[in-house]
């Protein structure tokens, strides 16, 4: 018999994107799905867009506004399949990406197939997002939509509730549960970059310090799991890669004020001392070439305080770059 695959969407206010991703769905060339969409309380259309889809391999689940962690833990709860994909609902998805995956699986016996992305702007332009560093963590990305995922690696495992960042917070443990990951350079999946209201673009809000829980979650359930002492440094690169590259060069350097910069900057320098207090000797590096040599001095100037030098190596050419290319 087929093997059944859960795809699950959770869907909260998205009207203008829910019809594309859906339609990505439905007309996947492997057809044995369970396709559950979670409305996550929506207040716009999306409710009752979603009434009006009659494939027959749907399943709604309606719930009050939870966030988007709720959503996908109560797909899972209530998920059949023997394998399971998560889609966000205002992004789409290559029309064979279940069936590459399965023929993947069957080809290596992969327990989890971890493919790579588009980045899609409002204009339709599309970014090759290549996931090539040599760390499995960092290669992964921590978000749950680029991977195919046998059912049982969710096992025991959940979204922390009522956090930014909750995918930080399990998908990495889901990562390093794994016995046989493989991964694909295939682009299987379009990621919408430039949504307004979309958690990655907000800025000047330092709720994105929530990463620190989150990565002291993957940490707790990876010792539950007892595999943490095998992945530690893995998880090393975890923590260099969201809380020091990408906090101190994505979000940081928005806040308004320098004052507010140095003492976020302080928490990013004082937690990595705390979990560990060799990591500015243990070579690790974010991007390649050019870019991770810019990344790492501007890293290093931010955390010494001398914020204005940062911007100058770092925020300037970031902001004049993404203006010219979209992205």
């Amino acid at each position: 018999m087929e093997p059944l695959v859960s795809v699950i969407v959770p869907v909260y206010n998205v009207e203008n994107y829910l019809e594309r991703c859906a339609e990505s769905i439905f007309k996947q060339t492997y057809a044995h799905l369970e396709i559950i969409f979670v409305d996550d309380g929506s207040t716009d259309s999306s409710g009752a867009m979603l009434e009006t889809f009659s494939d027959p391999r749907i399943r709604v689940i309606t719930q009050e506004n939870g966030g988007q962690a709720a959503a996908r833990n109560a797909g899972l709860d209530q998920m059949t399949g023997d394998y399971v994909i998560m889609v966000d609902s205002d992004d789409y998805i290559a029309p064979n990406l279940v069936e590459k995956c399965l023929k993947t699986v069957t080809q290596t016996e992969a327990d989890l197939v971890m493919f790579t992305s588009y980045n899609v702007n409002q204009s339709g332009d599309m970014q090759y997002i290549p996931r090539n560093s040599g760390h499995l963590l960092t290669d992964a990305g921590s978000v749950p939509w680029n991977k195919f995922y046998t059912a049982s690696l969710w096992e025991k495992l959940r979204f922390p509730t009522g956090y930014w960042y909750e995918d930080l917070g399990v998908v990495p443990a889901v990562v390093l549960r794994a016995e046989k990951p493989v991964k694909l350079d295939d682009a299987l999946y379009f990621y919408i970059t430039d949504r307004a209201d979309s958690q990655s673009n907000l800025q000047n809000d330092t709720k994105f310090l929530d990463v620190i829980p989150m990565l002291e979650n993957v940490t707790n359930e990876l010792k539950a799991l007892d595999i943490f002492e095998a992945s530690k440094a893995e998880v090393e690169t975890l923590y260099m890669e969201h809380l020091v590259y990408r906090t101190v060069l994505r979000k940081i350097i928005y806040l308004e004020g320098t004052k507010q910069r140095k003492e976020v900057l302080k928490i990013v320098r004082e937690t990595m001392n705390s979990h560990f207090p060799k990591w500015e000797k243990n070579g690790y590096r974010s991007g390649s070439g050019l870019t991770a040599k810019l990344k790492y001095l501007a890293v290093r100037l931010y955390l010494q305080g001398f914020v204005h030098l940062g911007d100058l190596v770092w925020k300037v050419p970031f902001e004049k770059r993404r203006q010219q290319t979209g992205f």
